[in-house]
């Protein structure tokens, strides 16, 4: 990345709470010129207006909390599985099915199996 004193200023978000679509594009612009700076000036700017960016997200694009059937789901459809791919960390076909159509919950040892399946965290499925 260039020194900060071969960036255009005038091209930089300025340093500011974001409040409009636009000024959200812009500060993303700016960020993207300057994400890979890991020294100076320009990696403050950086790594404040990433703050201030992460705040305008939380207040317009909140993620809604799914349940461990919903991210169970996403995952099995991002890994284009189907139900018999989960026999082992779920158990016989009829429990998936009850599990994934709300008719059963999911234990602490299929948590355990998913997460591991999945690499993820068990919290992933709580």
């Amino acid at each position: 990345m260039p020194a900060i004193a071969q960036v255009e200023h005038k091209n930089l978000y300025p340093l500011k709470a974001i409040k409009t679509e636009e000024e959200y594009e812009q500060a993303l612009k700016s960020l993207e010129l300057v994400f890979d700076e890991t020294e100076g000036p320009l990696a403050e700017y950086a790594e404040t207006l990433a703050i201030l960016i992460e705040s305008y997200e939380e207040g317009h694009f909140p993620i809604k909390h799914a349940t461990g059937v919903e991210v169970l789901k996403f995952l099995m459809e991002q890994n284009g599985l189907k139900q018999k791919d989960l026999v082992t960390a779920l158990g016989s076909k009829s429990t998936i099915s009850e599990i994934l159509n709300g008719r059963r919950p999911l234990n602490l040892n299929h948590i355990r199996k998913l997460a591991e399946q999945f690499h993820v965290k068990p919290a992933t499925f709580i």
